[in-house]
């Protein structure tokens, strides 16, 4: 199970939001390098880091505070998402040493481009589902759009994609607990590797999804309840089977 603390980088800052709402900021630092030095010395070997300016803009805004994350960490897996809607975009962060890039906007609104990626780059790709009032939402999970989640998972499951980031996005930032029977009820319906995200506030929620590991759970991201210190990330690894 890959535990992911989350880096949210917006104005090169470390924030967080509340329900994806951008007039909803806490900021939680001036020095995302500091933060990712923290928990990686709490023994994290993962890192979850999203371009919040990027996700809304369609730019990769926070680039260089990115590559400078990369940089100093080169030994650490980070996954990266916000604001890729390109080949050219992958191939950058790709370049750069990123393991693998979160996408969801650009796929969503055309699902097409995949047939644009060769094995080697969907093999780097992660696809961003993230669900608002039962809706699959794009460009910073601000909109809404038609799709059917299950319909749409199985385009992604025709492409062979690698990965699922599913995030509830009522629940993110919130500090209210875990959708889990959204969680299990996707589960149940694909073989495609899924990560968790949205409303983790405790040891209880990690201990519930650890349940669901062997059911096709391969991660976790952590958000504020590391930066309000709710939960350490020494304390999760130190739970059984981690």
């Amino acid at each position: 199970m890959k535990i992911f603390p989350a880096i949210d980088l917006k104005d090169g800052k470390c924030v967080r939001l509340a329900k994806g709402a951008y007039d909803k900021v806490t900021t939680y630092s001036d020095d995302p390098i500091m933060v990712a030095e923290e928990w990686i010395s709490q023994g994290s070997s993962y890192l979850h880091i999203i371009d919040l300016d990027g996700a809304r803009d369609g730019a990769m805004v926070n680039f260089n505070k990115i590559s400078e994350i990369r940089s100093k960490f080169p030994d650490i897996y980070i996954q990266v998402g916000g604001g890729i809607r390109s080949i050219e975009s992958i191939n950058k962060y790709l370049n750069i040493g990123i393991n693998k890039v979160i996408i969801g906007t650009k796929i969503l609104s055309n699902p097409d481009f995949l047939f644009d990626l060769n094995n080697e780059i969907k093999s780097k790709i992660i696809v961003d589902l993230a669900i608002k009032n039962n809706k699959l939402t794009t460009d910073g999970w601000h909109n809404a759009t038609s799709y059917k989640i299950k319909d749409f998972i199985r385009i992604l499951e025709k492409h062979q994609i690698a990965e699922i980031v599913l995030t509830d996005v009522n629940k993110d930032g919130m500090l209210n607990g875990i959708n889990l029977d959204m969680i299990e009820e996707i589960i149940s319906f694909t073989k495609i590797p899924l990560i968790a995200s949205g409303g983790v506030s405790c040891s209880r929620d990690i201990v519930k999804l650890m349940a669901i590991k062997d059911k096709g759970l391969s991660g976790i991201i952590i958000g504020k309840a590391l930066y309000e210190n709710k939960i350490k990330i020494s304390d999760i690894l130190s739970l059984e089977g981690l």
